[in-house]
């Protein structure tokens, strides 16, 4: 019996642990505003986090110009939580995307399981705006 109350007494000592090791919720799905769509990526480690997508002024964070702008997709962590966050104004269509993490490595959204061949890591999440009687709406 002796044995029994070390185990569970080591088991109840590790509960802690285990939480803070446990995967926390990751960020919602974009999402439509009446500013344009919101993307949130959760990345609490990152210094730096750039929304990529294939519509024309972001094109893959390089801008529609022959000179890309350093902050081209530029999301904000304002809260410090580590979620990373932008709104984008998207016309109706398809739209390819992905997060470009510390300069460092192309990320897919892990809130949206739609993805398709394509983007600078070979694999983009998409998404799809359609109009509802004048309200835009994901699909």
């Amino acid at each position: 019996m002796n044995t029994a109350r070390i185990v569970t007494a080591l088991v109840l000592a590790t509960l802690p642990a285990c939480a803070t090791l446990a995967p926390r919720a990751r960020a919602p799905r974009p999402e439509v505003t009446p500013d344009g769509v919101r993307f949130r990526f959760f990345a609490p480690a990152a210094h730096r986090v750039q929304l990529g997508g294939s519509w024309p002024e972001n094109n893959w964070a390089h801008g529609d110009g022959a000179v890309g702008e350093a902050n081209i997709g530029l999301m904000e962590d304002d809260d410090g939580d580590g979620t990373w966050e932008i709104v984008v104004a998207l016309p109706t269509g398809r739209h390819q995307y992905a997060f470009w993490v510390d300069e460092a490595t192309w990320q897919l959204d892990p809130g949206n399981p739609e993805q398709v061949d394509g983007g600078p890591g070979g694999r983009a999440s998409q998404l799809v705006i359609v109009d509802r009687g004048g309200a835009l709406e994901i699909r």
